[in-house]
């Protein structure tokens, strides 16, 4: 990290691994919220377009494991077309953002069992589980702005433009939250939903 801060000039290799190994030490909340931290760190240095990004996150979500996995994917496509192998890309994307993880864990295990107890680690994780509740639906929110693709604005546009997109996005929330509808069949819900604007509306 300080490296990162003095060095006038560095190659994509390491602020890669930088910018990935930053996005896992901050993160609290889970998956959801290293999304946009993500998306500042790969599509603002011009590393992966706003529509690949957009696009491998629908499939990310569509399968089982953390959303960290959503590294790999960016990794790979921030080396694309830059003479660098790909597969360096997203190995370095791998280790960047599982690594402080793994060192937090090892680190603190031996310690938790006795700092678990006392009242005042509680009433610090009590805090730390509000912040990290708050910073989900920040994550949310920055997804709903930018979360909606079309053949004239690939950066992506609020889905609060399009009714139709609100609405699958409530029906979906409803299955899973309300209903124990799996989310495997939410999701070929929604994509139901999607062909039916499709052939309603077309591309448009």
């Amino acid at each position: 990290m300080v490296l990162q801060g003095v060095l006038p000039s560095r190659p994509r290799p390491f602020d890669l691994f930088s910018n990935m190994y930053l996005a896992g030490t901050i993160i609290f909340g889970g998956g959801p919220v290293v999304i946009p931290l993500l998306r500042s760190y790969v599509v603002e240095p011009g590393w992966v377009s706003p529509r690949d990004f957009l696009l491998g996150l629908a499939i990310i979500q569509a399968f089982p494991g953390p959303n960290f996995n959503f590294a790999v994917y960016l990794g790979a496509l921030a080396f694309a077309g830059t003479g660098t192998p790909t597969v360096l890309g997203a190995l370095l994307a791998y280790l960047g953002i599982f690594v402080p993880g793994i060192i937090l864990a090892v680190g603190v295990q031996s310690i938790w069992q006795a700092l678990r107890a006392k009242p005042w680690v509680i009433s610090l994780l009590r805090g730390i589980n509000a912040t990290a509740v708050g910073l989900v639906f920040t994550a949310v929110y920055r997804l709903w702005e930018n979360g909606y693709l079309t053949p004239e604005s690939s950066n992506g546009r609020s889905l609060g433009q399009e009714p139709w997109w609100v609405v699958v996005a409530a029906i979906t929330y409803a299955e899973t939250a309300w209903f124990n509808v799996p989310p495997a069949m939410a999701i070929i819900f929604g994509a139901v939903l999607g062909l039916v604007r499709y052939g309603v509306v077309g591309t448009s």
